[in-house]
């Protein structure tokens, strides 16, 4: 049976996309409105976050606020309302460690891990985006990545551009004298390309304009082991 969104009240069919928030048919809105919603609704109608019951209660004072700000009925912001407070009273407040760190569970493997992990080594799930890792080993180096950044080298690039000159030639003197400049300061050249930017008619004779450009790059500090 077809129904009425709750937002813009456009006639929803059966074989339409409508969300019924609070597991009730009879209150359903269309894709098309559910989308320009805050996307946080979404995320948690999608079950892609898994906030503790202190977040939710921020959570829904933003959606909320978002929701008066966007001149939505009060049917619809009672609707968004009820379905956060069902929310809020099934969600629970983090467990916390024996040395006071905050936890919170995997919903793959039930295993409580840091809150501050984004994902499970256990089950292989991704807090962030909701999905879960083929392996152990993937979720290991995810999570592990900041320390590799610290070892990674570091490096520092400079961009020049080199006009062509008037007859459309390229500039060869003047390229060979940035290349030898930057070189004796430590940089070397990554990649360099051509530009067009037009056309130019010189005497009579039709010349493409370019510009060269020039990457360089510098290590500034080395691969740490």
């Amino acid at each position: 049976m077809a129904k009425n969104c709750l937002c813009c009240g456009k006639n929803i069919g059966l074989l339409t996309v409508r969300i019924p928030l609070l597991e009730n048919e009879d209150l359903v809105i269309c894709s098309d409105c559910f989308e320009k919603m805050p996307s946080v609704l979404n995320d948690l109608y999608q079950k892609r976050i898994h906030p503790t019951k202190s977040e939710l209660l921020t959570i829904k004072e933003g959606i909320i606020e978002q929701l008066n700000l966007g001149c939505y009925n009060k049917d619809v912001i009672n609707v968004v309302t009820k379905y956060l407070d069902n929310k809020i009273s099934k969600a629970k407040d983090p467990e916390v460690s024996e040395e006071g760190a905050i936890l919170k569970k995997c919903p793959i493997c039930n295993k409580n891990v840091n809150y501050d992990v984004e994902v499970c080594s256990g089950g292989g799930y991704s807090f962030s985006s909701g999905y879960e890792f083929v392996n152990n080993e993937i979720a290991n180096i995810y999570n592990q990545r900041m320390e590799q950044y610290k070892r990674n080298p570091f490096y520092e690039y400079d961009y020049i551009v080199v006009p062509n000159k008037s007859d459309g030639s390229t500039d060869k003197e003047k390229i060979e004298k940035i290349i030898c400049n930057h070189a004796m300061q430590g940089w070397r050249l990554i990649t360099m390309y051509s530009n067009e930017i037009g056309k130019n008619a010189i005497a009579g004779v039709n010349a493409t304009m370019c510009e060269d450009i020039m990457v360089f790059e510098r290590c500034i500090k080395s691969e740490s082991r």
